[in-house]
């Protein structure tokens, strides 16, 4: 599970539109641009221009892409560092998040990537022997994007080197699991529903509450 090379994950991933088409467009009007110019006789215009534009919009897209891919590969990480444990993995679920606000942060400064924000609609959920881990993901907006994977706690014991955060309650309500959660990175308590498999989510939640 997400032990793809940064290459495969360049070929298998669509990223959301507002990521690479105004890089796209933006390429392709210079390179016309420059076409045009070079028509009125600057042939070499025609010629350099768009090569060196060609390795700076590449360029970008690497950087777009090499971002993106240190999130996604953060759970592939955490899946090396479980290797051997007994884990259970759950795939695709659905997701409702309730009371998130990126302005609610602790700290802006520095950006961190390490840093988890609860605006996606599904997830790949790994429960543990001590945690579970949650990795968001979205499909709008044409593509898929991923958010930063986070270890949530039902103690103080954990298994991976991922950013941390804390069960404060869960209830089942309409067929949905709810848990409340302290993330250190934020000031106030974020709500997560599950909308899927929520039999084993429930089981877990149950049976780590007991013997904790």
């Amino acid at each position: 599970m997400r032990q793809e090379t940064f290459f495969q994950f360049i070929k298998k991933t669509n990223l959301p539109f507002f990521f690479t088409w105004p890089l796209n467009i933006g390429y392709l009007i210079m390179v016309a641009v420059l076409i045009y110019q070079g028509s009125k006789g600057n042939i070499g215009v025609v010629i350099v221009g768009p090569i060196i534009l060609t390795i700076g919009f590449l360029a970008m897209k690497l950087f777009i892409y090499g971002n993106s891919f240190k999130t996604y590969n953060a759970g592939g990480q955490a899946i090396k560092e479980l290797k051997g444990k007994k884990i259970e993995v759950l795939e695709n679920i659905g997701i409702y998040i309730k009371g998130f606000d990126l302005f609610d942060q602790k700290n802006f400064f520095p950006p961190n990537i390490q840093k988890t924000i609860y605006d996606f609609d599904k997830a790949d959920l790994v429960l543990t022997e001590y945690s579970m881990v949650l990795m968001g993901k979205s499909g709008n907006f044409g593509g898929e994007a991923f958010a930063y994977p986070v270890e949530i706690l039902i103690d103080k014991s954990w298994l991976t080197s991922l950013p941390k955060a804390q069960i404060k309650n869960w209830e089942e309500v309409n067929n949905r699991i709810n848990i409340q959660i302290e993330d250190y990175n934020y000031k106030k308590s974020i709500n997560i529903d599950f909308k899927d498999r929520t039999e084993e989510i429930k089981r877990w939640l149950h049976y780590k509450s007991n013997s904790g």
